[in-house]
């Protein structure tokens, strides 16, 4: 039959639907990122420090347990550590001890640990998602197809945030309910259930301005290795800068000079989620561990770090669009 003959055809195949336009895009930028080892061993040592965390939590579990002997080797270890104080509250008032406990591990296995290997982790995925594309011309493959560039963005957005969750959120939670497991009773969710809602707000509100930033710099350069050496020397000198500033006569003590340090600006709104300040108030424990707490506690404003963060996020987003827009620009 000749080809005029065949007339008009509705497409009867599978439609994806418009919501999901964005996945087929985050599943393969998954696929080929996932193709590398280095990345793979980070992922692995991200979970390595339950290895150190976890040992605390059983400690703690076996403290509090209210049948528990005061003279076993866990009390020891507790009183060694904490002071006898603080071990007799681990006794007779466990749900604060619990809750303070809870918050201070997790805020430093969050803000030091797993922003260490999530600073790492963009740094191998994140600069070639769209500097690729630039480079090879890929828009006019995608944008042949009814995809936007808001559905482009979120694709290659949901690759990223889904490695840096991978090696923050999931190890958190595992480690969270792990720690449920080591506790002597249900009881332990109720009272630590704040701590499982800030491991997840301050997990989000960390990777996505992140990723969007790290996807800026790629859209800005087809040469990866641009983006790449640009976010190490963001990571690096930033929080060298807000040293030096804070060093500088006239700025010492302003709360605004870790605006110039992304990580320091991360660290400070999770650490205002945990509110450890709040929680170890209500401990009583000796003057050397409430200097050591006290040490954990942002000296900058949590809430400007967090209105700084989606003040980037934002900004990185309108540039994403125009960026990724202006090929299919005439």
């Amino acid at each position: 039959m000749p080809l005029f003959e065949i007339g008009y055809r509705r497409y009867e195949g599978e439609r994806t639907p418009h919501a999901m336009r964005w996945w087929p895009i985050t599943r393969t930028g998954l696929t080929i990122a996932w193709r590398s080892k280095l990345l793979k061993r980070l992922v692995l040592a991200s979970f390595l420090p339950f290895m150190y965390f976890g040992w605390v939590f059983f400690v703690i579990g076996r403290v509090t347990d209210p049948s528990a002997s005061q003279g076993t080797l866990a009390f020891e270890v507790a009183e060694a550590l904490l002071g006898s104080s603080l071990v007799e509250q681990l006794h007779t008032d466990p749900a604060t001890v619990r809750s303070a406990v809870w918050a201070i591990v997790f805020s430093q296995f969050a803000t030091y640990v797993q922003l260490l290997i999530a600073g790492l982790v963009a740094a191998i995925a994140g600069p070639s998602l769209i500097a690729n594309d630039l480079k090879s011309r890929a828009f006019l493959i995608y944008f042949a197809r009814p995809i936007s560039p808001l559905d482009y963005v979120i694709g290659k957005a949901g690759v990223l945030v889904a490695l840096l969750a991978s090696v923050t959120l999931l190890p958190s939670l595992f480690l969270y309910t792990l720690s449920i497991l080591f506790s002597p009773s249900l009881e332990t969710i109720t009272q630590t259930f704040p701590v499982a809602i800030a491991i997840v707000a301050s997990t989000i509100g960390a990777i996505v301005p992140v990723s969007l930033f790290v996807l800026t710099l790629s859209s800005l350069t087809s040469q990866s290795r641009f983006a790449t050496v640009t976010w190490f020397v963001a990571c690096l000198f930033g929080p060298l800068t807000h040293i030096i500033l804070q060093q500088t006569q006239g700025l010492r003590g302003n709360g605004w000079t870790f605006f110039v340090s992304l990580p320091h600006t991360v660290r400070t709104f999770q650490m205002g989620l945990y509110d450890v300040g709040g929680h170890a108030d209500k401990l009583a424990a000796s003057p050397e561990v409430t200097q050591v707490i006290e040490g954990f506690q942002p000296t900058e404003s949590p809430l400007r770090a967090g209105v700084w963060l989606a003040i980037v996020a934002i900004l990185c987003l309108f540039i994403l669009l125009r960026r990724v827009d202006s090929p299919t620009r005439i």
